[in-house]
């Protein structure tokens, strides 16, 4: 049976933070994919960098929540490290998901840019992601309770 994906709207810093938590112990893996080409400067990850070991660099046009044409983005693998934890906790969200004036979606950014980012099980697998940019996030349903 496929894994399902529940989406989820974040509205504010404490849920932003209770996913957090739920995430930090069954991940294995962070992904962060930079969807507007690559900078290896960029704060996210240089923070990354810092605190966590890379275990593959790749450019890729298909990730989780994400499939692309023309040139692949740059992908960074890195093995989970319970630092990484607390700077993404200093984050409001990875955005904020709300209504226009006129009552329809839109997504609110915030410091954390417009990178996407994944936690992976030891399998590699996808327990959570985000299309930052477009306001989409997915958390694995076993962890949505």
């Amino acid at each position: 049976m496929p894994d399902e994906y529940i989406s989820v709207e974040f509205t504010s810093h404490e849920q932003y933070l209770q996913i957090l938590k739920k995430l930090e112990s069954e991940t294995a893996y962070i992904a962060i994919v930079q969807i507007n080409g690559e900078d290896e400067q960029e704060e996210l990850l240089v923070k990354a960098f810092k605190y966590m070991e890379l275990a593959e660099k790749r450019y890729v046009k298909k990730w989780p929540g994400t499939m692309r044409n023309g040139k692949g983005a740059p992908q960074y693998l890195f093995k989970a490290d319970k630092r990484f934890f607390k700077v993404l906790r200093e984050f409001p969200s990875f955005f904020f998901n709300s209504k226009d004036k006129w009552g329809c979606d839109e997504v609110v950014e915030t410091s954390f840019g417009q990178d996407d980012i994944a936690f992976l099980d030891t399998h590699k697998k996808a327990l959570f992601f985000t299309t930052t940019h477009e306001g989409y996030a997915d958390i694995i349903s076993s962890l949505a309770k």
